[in-house]
């Protein structure tokens, strides 16, 4: 024989098949899991274990509680009793404190998303971030509601009576059934985004201005440092009257990029009685970096080695002020300080936190023209001789030649030549060899086919180098002459 007997677990019913003679065993539903409380020293408060993200003390006993600073992001404390517990500074983003016991808490920090519904709030301390923080139904009141970013919080049917609201930020927090009986409002931002001041006693109040008045507040813009912005700045209005406003004449938001210290930002209101309200905002807007200007030496220079300019970086702000002066560095060359180098000046800040771009500029040293051995300067030279043997040294500036073992490794690389222009012929080069006998350059120039003779057709021999940037014309000292003319006869 089949019975049918009707079993209830919690939120269900299941119909178990019995077969006669068989014998119903009972069974019992699993019971909860149970959060697994610590323990918290009544002399300094210390918590054991230690405050962890997502924790499960749902239900416990944390009277007197330090959880300064604490990591208690999403965690379970629904029904928790925390009085006079102190969680300063913590982060209590997502946590769920539903129906907890407050009295006397201090919670502070990053209260983003916490659900405090239904909680008994009495002498409740409450600052810093609960922005979409679920606080509906707050019981008890009394608490202290002070620099609080409440934005978009859940406040629907919140005991506030007696309690202490200052400096609160409401704008697009829900408020409908909250009570405030013998509640100090003092400088909040209403969930319209008015000021608490326009109502006659709180958010929760009548409008109580007749003339249209404004809460002037930057919704857009980047913050810097000092309280500066870093760009231009959006301000929204957020008008109110208790006449009705006409909407074509009171902007809801504007706009500008000025720069300056001081820069007024303002607006205008006509209402429905023709009363004109005016409001201003004044704000610090620097949005340049500062100026650097890099000097002494000059983008694309040639100087001899042994009279180079000191690069020097010069740093200036037309408006928040400088913060840091750009620092100078010279970059590449060769261990003796020739060849390609780049001097850049980096790092400069102004007081809004602006930073300046890197300045450089890329310059040569090359080793000074120590003047011709041979041929000597202006001289005629002889069309029939067929070569002309050029010889000269490479110095620093007062004249002093470079190392032999310098100039060798230049010869034994190519990196010096002479070379021959004028009229009637392409221009003419040799490689120059080191000499470490005569302790000089040589090159042998081949005399073209096609010169001129005569003082009225001058040519000229070029000495060039290449340290790293290509061939270029060594400088001369104070004494030599690069190019040098010659002629033929």
């Amino acid at each position: 024989m089949r019975v049918n007997t009707w079993v209830r677990l919690p939120g269900s019913f299941i119909v178990l098949g019995l077969i006669a003679g068989m014998t119903l065993t009972s069974t019992t539903a699993p019971a909860m899991a149970t959060a697994t409380c610590p323990t918290v020293n009544p002399s300094t408060g210390a918590v054991t274990p230690a405050p962890a993200a997502g924790v499960d003390w749902a239900g416990c006993n944390l009277t007197g509680a330090d959880l300064r600073g604490a990591d208690l992001a999403g965690a379970q404390l629904q029904g928790a009793t925390l009085t006079q517990a102190v969680a300063a500074n913590a982060n209590l983003s997502n946590a769920n404190l539903f129906g907890a016991t407050l009295t006397g808490a201090v919670l502070s920090g990053d209260l983003s998303g916490v659900n405090l519904s239904t909680a008994s709030v009495s002498g409740l301390s409450l600052s810093g971030d609960a922005r979409s923080a679920d606080l509906e139904n707050l019981m008890n009141g009394g608490m202290d509601l002070i620099g609080a970013s409440l934005q978009k919080a859940d406040l629907r049917g919140a005991d506030l009576d007696n309690s202490q609201i200052q400096s609160d930020d409401f704008f697009g927090a829900t408020l409908t059934g909250a009570s405030d009986a013998n509640a100090l409002w003092l400088n909040d931002t209403c969930p319209d985004g008015a000021s608490s001041a326009y109502y006659s006693n709180g958010c929760l109040s009548m409008i109580d201005v007749t003339t249209p008045s404004a809460t002037p507040v930057v919704t857009a813009g980047t913050v810097g440092n000092n309280g500066w912005y870093t760009s231009g700045v959006t301000v929204s209005w957020f008008w109110v009257d208790t006449n009705s406003l006409v909407a074509a004449t009171c902007p809801s938001s504007t706009s500008t990029v000025t720069q300056g210290i001081a820069v007024a930002i303002s607006a205008s209101c006509t209402d429905s009685a023709g009363h004109v309200g005016h409001d201003s905002i004044v704000e610090q807007i620097d949005t340049s970096p500062p100026a650097v200007t890099l000097t002494g030496v000059t983008k694309g220079a040639i100087y001899p080695f042994g009279l180079v300019p000191m690069a020097q970086c010069l740093t200036t702000d037309a408006y928040s002020g400088v913060a840091a002066n750009a620092g100078g560095t010279t970059l590449g060359g060769r261990p003796d300080g020739t060849g390609v180098l780049t001097a850049e000046c980096t790092g400069a800040t102004d007081k809004a936190g602006n930073q300046a771009r890197t300045v450089t500029a890329t310059y040569q040293v090359l080793y000074a023209f120590g003047g011709f051995m041979s041929p000597l300067v202006g001289s005629t030279l002889k069309v029939s001789a067929r070569t002309i043997n050029v010889s000269f040294v490479l110095t620093d500036v007062t004249g002093t030649p470079i190392s032999a073992r310098t100039a060798a490794a230049l010869a034994s690389t190519f990196d010096v030549r002479a070379t021959l222009r004028g009229p009637a012929i392409a221009p003419d080069s040799s490689a120059c060899a080191w000499q470490s006998r005569g302790k000089h350059f040589q090159c042998v120039i081949v005399i073209p086919r096609h010169v001129l003779t005569g003082h009225r057709h001058p040519y000229s021999i070029t000495v060039t180098e290449n340290l790293g940037g290509g061939y270029k014309t060594a400088p001369i000292d104070f004494y030599s002459q690069n190019p040098a003319p010659f002629y033929f006869r």
